[in-house]
């Protein structure tokens, strides 16, 4: 697994990300000086396909339970998270056991089958490729939508300008931040979040931390 490309200089540009997102508006700097500098959990040691296999299992979940099925996911693979050829040899029955529903383990088996196939990009493929290009490549896997893709760029390749509009807790967060009477729409969230770039994935992530 090749190392992501901002690790070594992560640390300056999380700061500069959060003294740029603190100067917005009061909001924005309280929320930040209460949470501290940007620190996300970056999944880099896992191939692309395997991230995208970990966003799918936290499809439309909380956290929590999200949490609970994946340890249940690791655990059936000694505790270490599966290349695409054990997943293959796995029982399905035994995999779906985790908590997952029919359509998931499905999606799972599709992107384990199109990387162990060579139709999916490595690492050493994928940090050459856009934002633009990845959606576009992994959302032609049934089961694989836009947020679950945005979640590999986010927490996997460490893409630092993605907005995930589509994801109700963000949208949820910003709307109790600026004490907004009406819900905010994913349509809205995206026109918002212009002033937010380039670090609009940064922004995102203390708005899930809102609650936190």
């Amino acid at each position: 697994m090749l190392e992501n490309p901002l690790i070594g200089d992560q640390n300056l540009k999380y700061k500069e990300a959060s003294d740029f997102l603190s100067k917005l508006d009061p909001d924005w700097e309280a929320l930040i000086k209460k949470k501290g500098i940007f620190s996300p959990s970056l999944n880099n040691d896992l191939e692309p396909y395997q991230s995208l296999i970990k966003s799918v299992i936290f499809q439309q979940l909380h956290p929590k339970a999200g949490n609970a099925i994946f340890k249940r996911f690791l655990l059936k693979f000694n505790n270490e998270f599966p290349d695409d050829s054990s997943i293959l040899e796995k029982s399905s029955v035994e995999i779906k056991s985790c908590g997952l529903s029919k359509n998931k383990l499905l999606t799972i088996l599709e992107i384990a089958s199109q990387s162990f196939n060579k139709k999916l990009p490595k690492s050493v493929k994928i940090i050459t490729m856009t934002d633009d290009e990845i959606i576009k490549l992994f959302t032609r896997i049934k089961g694989v939508g836009e947020w679950t893709v945005k979640m590999l760029l986010i927490f996997n390749l460490g893409r630092l300008d993605i907005i995930p509009q589509n994801d109700l807790a963000i949208r949820k967060n910003y709307q109790k931040l600026k004490n907004l009477s009406n819900p905010i729409t994913p349509k809205e969230i995206i026109e918002i979040s212009k002033v937010w770039r380039p670090f609009r994935s940064v922004a995102s992530w203390y708005l899930w931390q809102v609650d936190s």
